[in-house]
């Protein structure tokens, strides 16, 4: 490998370490609780380091959105079908992308303006896109209901709600427990069941 090559690939791996461990931070405390050096220390790497590769606190926490939405989006890619890309995406983002999805709730429960995000969600936009393409826009299933944005960012809605409140809401209801697969299969159907309703499949009269 030359030279060049272990460069690179030093500056990918040291990139990777910073932007996990700004992920980590942001979701345990929030936004405004860490600093860069705290990233830095919790990453292996100096101060200056995160500096020069992703900038100041702002450009690694919309770096970890990019890098995580952009991951979440792609286990769907080429999928037109969107119940399927929801599934596909509910469980990249649950099984793989749990600390993201609490950062996001974190985030937006401690009021963090929307302008300090990366200003889009490519995973949320691509589902839009698919539900429009189900019931074309500004029509729903039911001519009284939501229009298809609102329906698509409310079931997003209910994941946030899952990853931030989920112990306490198993517990208040006696499910604690559950494995950890049987309440994510539940939740999960509850998930599809309503995206069901609102977008029934045209090959399958009723949704079923």
């Amino acid at each position: 490998m030359s030279k060049k090559s272990r460069k690179r690939l030093g500056r990918e791996e040291s990139t990777r370490r910073i932007l996990d461990a700004a992920r980590m931070l942001f979701a345990e405390r929030g936004y405004t609780a860490v600093s860069v050096r705290e990233i830095a220390a919790a990453a292996g790497v100096s101060h200056a380091l995160v500096h020069r590769y992703l900038g100041g606190k702002k450009e690694v926490y919309r770096a970890v959105l990019s890098r995580d939405e952009d991951t979440i989006r792609d286990t769907a890619a080429g999928e037109e079908d969107l119940l399927q890309a929801t599934r596909l995406m509910l469980r990249e983002a649950w099984e793989k992308e749990r600390t993201y999805v609490r950062l996001l709730a974190h985030s937006a429960l401690h009021g963090l303006p929307f302008d300090r995000t990366i200003g889009h969600f490519p995973a949320t936009e691509r589902l839009i896109e698919l539900a429009a393409a189900t019931v074309p826009a500004g029509e729903t299933s039911d001519p009284a209901g939501p229009e298809p944005r609102f329906v698509v960012i409310s079931l997003v809605a209910m994941l946030f709600g899952w990853a931030a409140a989920r112990d306490w809401l198993l517990a208040a209801a006696g499910l604690q427990d559950m494995s950890e697969e049987e309440h994510f299969a539940a939740f999960e159907r509850v998930v599809l069941d309503i995206e069901r309703l609102y977008f029934p499949s045209p090959e399958a009269p009723g949704g079923s």
